[in-house]
């Protein structure tokens, strides 16, 4: 079995990037922490980002999920691979937009975009969000 430490960050595609901002900051409280030409990165604790937003289809949709060390992203690679599950390492460019030392992706078999990371980033600065968000983590035992 993989063994997960936490949820990580939700990449989703969208064709309305001024509009999706809007709603995650005015609707569910969160904070942007960054944003780009094509990317808004919004944060509800203290990592760097827990939501990201990006031109593109709303169908591209990822969750990502933390592993705790660079041996057990390899070894769910390939315990995945050898269930027959294609899995990719993720590049250096595609690591840094999801501002993380390493990952690898993978679909679910319904078709999911699934990845694994190691290492996200945290900030430096307190999350403080206009209102409280509510978010209180997904640590075992929730």
């Amino acid at each position: 079995m993989i063994q997960l430490q936490d949820i990580s960050y939700v990449r989703l595609g969208t064709a309305d990037l001024d509009g999706a901002t809007t709603f995650a900051t005015d609707y569910l409280g969160l904070e942007i922490a960054h944003r780009s030409k094509d990317a808004v990165y919004l944060k509800s604790d203290q990592r760097e980002h827990t939501l990201c937003y990006f031109a593109g289809s709303p169908a591209d949709q990822t969750a990502a999920f933390e592993v705790s060390a660079r041996a057990d992203l390899e070894a769910a690679a390939a315990e995945l691979d050898r269930l027959g599950h294609h899995v990719r390492l993720g590049s250096e460019k595609e690591a840094e937009l999801r501002q993380v030392r390493s990952f690898i992706a993978f679909k679910d078999p319904t078709g999911n975009n699934i990845e694994l990371v190691w290492r996200p980033a945290y900030s430096s600065t307190r999350y403080h969000g206009e209102r409280d968000a509510g978010i209180t983590g997904c640590r075992p035992g929730w």
